[in-house]
């Protein structure tokens, strides 16, 4: 019985041990994470003990080897200042299950959990998404900061939540296959410092409100080409700073909203598109007045279904889809909305959108191959090889004087003309020179 109670004892113990934290003391002095000395458990924190590591201390500990733990937080008495993470080692956050916080600052003291060095989220569950979260907790003045230098790699999802205060800066690069997602009403700011050039993920809104300020040096990377921002919640935002620093897609899922606020040059933008559900999402283009250059890639093979794209200070010869006129499709076109603007719009030859009426002679004749209506002079009437749905007659000057007569329609009348030379324009794609005699 004697030995059987101490064995329980021990047994005890053992989990109690388990169930403590351990936190970093630096009774070593030397502020390194391989010295047990500066462990509260008196052993270097991972994944086989607590793995759960806490920073009572305003002190810059060193990561001097590659560790392996569950989670990084603050104490709640945590105050003094900054609690930075450097070192040239790499700190891995796995936390072994689905949607628990990785790293949270529940100081009630207002301080920054700095990460200065190398960091990894590597989240081995396989239950259910092995999304790894953050947040600030308790104090309003608590934020989480990845610094200037820093790396984070996400092998596995990382989702900035709404706590205390919403603030998040990313001032390092990123890395990594895996996303970064905003959950409802977080800030997410990249400062100047930021280029995730080497980046193979997507940044994805999951909750309302959530806004990301890009202030991205010129012509450094926030988003690389072939990545996307993935919107699956309404109301998110974007604000981009930095010259040609975006160069992935738009996806806006289902019908959620969202507003891109464009403030300055991108020269090489990915395509943008709607699908999901019901696909009848919103994107709401914003651009500020000094931007000269606003270039998509060619859009006309991506899924807009019943999507809507608002467009807010728009200046002709500014927005270009692709490099020529087919970068979108009449349907796509008919989609765009103008705010405060005085008519549908189109694409010139070189890809620029302008207004249907705005287009040149040269616009017309650029998209003149097998004609579809005939004969090429007439005096009564054009016919059509194939029924029409979308037609439209320019005159040289490219004011519209004569458009659809009905559905499905195999001519269309131009006796009452006067003489001269028209263009005929089929879904704002196909353009025919005709001369009324």
């Amino acid at each position: 019985m004697k030995n059987f109670y101490l064995s329980f004892l021990l047994t005890l113990s053992v989990l109690l041990g388990f169930a403590q934290n351990n936190d970093f003391t630096n009774n070593g002095g030397d502020a390194l994470w391989s010295n047990s000395a500066n462990w509260s458990l008196g052993e270097v924190p991972n994944t086989t003990n607590t793995g759960i590591v806490r920073l009572p201390l305003i002190v810059e500990s060193q990561v001097d080897l590659d560790v392996t733990i569950k989670k990084i937080q603050t104490t709640f008495n945590t105050s003094g200042g900054d609690a930075p993470v450097a070192g040239a080692s790499t700190l891995t956050l796995d936390p072994n299950a689905n949607a628990v916080y990785g790293i949270e600052n529940v100081s009630g003291n207002d301080i920054s959990i700095v990460f200065k060095g190398n960091v990894t989220i590597n989240n081995s569950t396989t239950a259910g998404i092995s999304n790894t979260l953050m947040r600030n907790a308790n104090g309003s003045g608590n934020s989480i900061i990845f610094a200037d230098g820093s790396l984070l790699t996400l092998n596995t999802p990382l989702e900035a939540r709404n706590g205390s205060n919403n603030n998040f800066s990313f001032n390092g690069s990123l890395a990594g296959t895996s996303a970064l997602r905003f959950n409802g009403n977080t800030i997410s700011t990249f400062g100047a410092t930021s280029d995730n050039t080497g980046y193979e993920g997507d940044f994805v809104w999951v909750g309302q409100n959530a806004s990301v300020i890009v202030n991205s040096a010129d012509n450094n990377v926030f988003l690389p080409s072939g990545r996307k921002i993935q919107i699956n919640a309404i109301n998110g935002s974007i604000e981009v700073n930095g010259a040609n620093v975006f160069q992935g897609n738009i996806s806006i899922n289902g019908s959620n909203t969202f507003t891109f606020n464009v403030d300055n040059n991108q020269n090489n933008m990915g395509f943008i598109s709607f699908s999901g559900g019901t696909a009848n999402g919103t994107l709401n283009l914003d651009i500020d007045g000094s931007v000269v250059e606003l270039a998509f890639a060619d859009t006309s093979a991506a899924d807009w279904n019943a999507g809507t794209l608002n467009i807010t200070n728009f200046t002709e010869g500014i927005i270009r889809f692709g490099t020529d006129s087919n970068g979108l499709t009449s349907t796509q076109l008919s989609q765009i909305n103008i705010v405060g603007g005085t008519g549908p719009v189109a694409l010139n030859s070189s890809g620029y959108l302008v207004y249907e009426s705005s287009l040149s002679t040269n616009d017309f004749e650029q998209k003149a191959d097998k004609r579809i209506s005939y004969p090429s002079v007439t005096t009564e009437k054009l016919t059509f090889s194939k029924p029409q749905e979308d037609v439209k007659i320019f005159d040289i000057n490219g004011k519209i004087i004569r458009e659809n007569e009905s559905k499905n329609q195999t001519q269309i009348k131009i006796n009452t003309l006067s003489k001269g030379i028209y263009f005929i324009v089929f879904d704002n794609l196909k353009v025919e020179k005709f001369i009324k005699q």
